[in-house]
């Protein structure tokens, strides 16, 4: 092998030995402006006969509400609030799906960013309806029958109750956040949610026990506990 080949190979390790080094370094200089909270959240008992929190406007109130297809637990919303978007603007994911399943919007609650877009295919084998009546943001989908599905897409921050106008008792909630911050608990109430490093507010949320916050500040690297209890 010539000596000029050889200069030119070792050149080009070289150079990719410099960029996985680069690589390196960004990645862990990315993760380090990154901390987690993480934590349990828990529900007081409440007054059955407590009205829960009327998120619409407007004279509609249906009778009853849907058997939820999650545990109270489940929906809890846990969120960070007041978080400067990028220069470039956060960037939406694929669309959502909230079914409509046995009488009932799966799942219950749905936490998404602002700009994102909904499906609701219908699984039953009858005729739904999705509307929902929060001022600034009413929309109707009209009905449609089994295996059909429409789309709505929710550009400004708001808690939308959707609901079913054939069915009075389906009832669900839309959350839509102004950043990507945020996750849901699972069916013990824990939650674990990557954020970056700094001083935030976290909220939990959940639809008929209100919210709740606590003044976060966190290092890039800290893993930090944080209960609530709605």
């Amino acid at each position: 092998m010539s000596p000029a080949r050889v200069h030119r190979q070792i050149r080009w390790l070289l150079v990719g030995i410099a960029s996985c080094l680069c690589a390196t370094v960004s990645n862990g200089f990315a993760e380090t402006q990154q901390a987690v909270v993480y934590g349990l959240v828990s529900l007081q008992e409440t007054d059955p006969r407590q009205r829960p929190p009327r998120y619409y406007r407007g004279p509609y109130r249906s009778a009853r509400d849907t058997v939820a297809a999650e545990s109270a637990l489940q929906s809890v919303i846990i969120y960070l609030a007041d978080v400067s978007p990028p220069k470039d603007g956060w960037s939406v994911g694929p669309r959502h799906q909230m079914a409509q399943r046995h009488d009932t919007f799966i799942p219950h609650v749905l936490p998404i960013l602002a700009g994102s877009s909904v499906g609701f295919p219908n699984q039953d084998d009858y005729y739904h309806n999705v509307f929902s009546v929060v001022a600034g943001d009413r929309f109707d989908l009209g009905r449609f029958g089994e295996g059909r599905s429409q789309m709505q897409r929710f550009d400004e921050p708001a808690i939308v109750v959707v609901r079913c106008e054939i069915h009075a008792g389906m009832k669900a909630y839309i959350v839509v956040l102004d950043n990507p911050h945020f996750t849901k608990t699972d069916a013990d109430g824990q939650y674990r949610l990557h954020i970056p490093a700094g001083t935030h507010r976290l909220v939990g949320w959940h639809p008929t026990r209100g919210r709740v916050e606590h003044l976060l500040q966190t290092a890039p690297g800290d893993s930090v506990r944080i209960d609530l209890r709605l």
